[in-house]
């Protein structure tokens, strides 16, 4: 197994892509320390807001090594700018980015010793536009902007640092989109369909694998085709 003994730290570890990634690390046997403000179903739950640098400080003490982050945790927001309020603005930046930046910021000074990899879920809409996720948009973006950064100043550490950049899933996210919206959202996709989690974990795991030890700063798209162009003819 790929991760027999590893610590590897889950944020959104509750649902969705976080808790898929943190089940598959699991059983391939992993240390799973998932953080969440919702219980996960782990052994080593431990309940953080990850946006609160005292609550992350508290949810990763007593851990003296890290092989492997996962930032996962994330929030939607569907609007344009001009219909954007800014308290929610400012809550999403703080989920989606300064979430994984201060994960990171802690995480990082456990991983300096033996190495590892950290790896943040961006989006397809963070390298290409979409209507009405501006602010969802910019805080994936910023994300691989992050990616990128922390690659090059952790790699003398042997930390790689790497991005998923997803296409529309089936999560909790998507839960209550109306029917009719789904079969838009899905022809929007080349291949087709929404994906599902069982699409993205296996690259996930692969890039938290020894497996990728000479792949880092990527941006990869597992996305069904969404962020190659549009399918019709224009």
């Amino acid at each position: 197994m790929r991760f027999s003994g590893k610590h590897i730290v889950v944020t959104g570890a509750a649902s969705g892509l976080g808790l898929a990634a943190a089940k598959a690390a699991e059983a391939e046997g992993a240390i799973v320390i998932a953080l969440d403000r919702n219980p996960a179903p782990f052994a080593n739950a431990r309940p953080c807001d990850i946006t609160d640098e005292a609550q992350v400080a508290a949810a990763l003490s007593g851990l003296t090594r890290i092989d492997a982050l996962v930032n996962a945790a994330g929030i939607a927001l569907r609007l344009a700018v001009a219909d954007t309020d800014m308290a929610d603005y400012d809550r999403l930046m703080a989920v989606n980015l300064r979430g994984s930046f201060l994960v990171s910021k802690l995480a990082l000074p456990r991983m300096q010793a033996q190495g590892g990899a950290v790896l943040h879920f961006s989006s397809c809409v963070g390298v290409t536009g979409a209507r009405n996720r501006a602010a969802y948009s910019a805080s994936k973006g910023a994300i691989i902007a992050l990616t990128r950064s922390m690659a090059l100043d952790y790699a003398r550490d042997g930390i790689r640092v790497n991005c998923l950049c997803p296409g529309f899933v089936d999560t909790p996210l998507l839960a209550k989109m109306p029917p009719e919206r789904r079969a838009r959202l899905a022809s929007a996709h080349p291949l087709g369909r929404i994906g599902t989690v069982e699409d993205v974990t296996p690259m996930a795991l692969f890039l938290l694998s020894d497996q990728a030890s000479w792949i880092t700063g990527q941006a990869i798209g597992v996305d069904g085709g969404f962020s190659a162009g549009h399918l019709e003819d224009i």
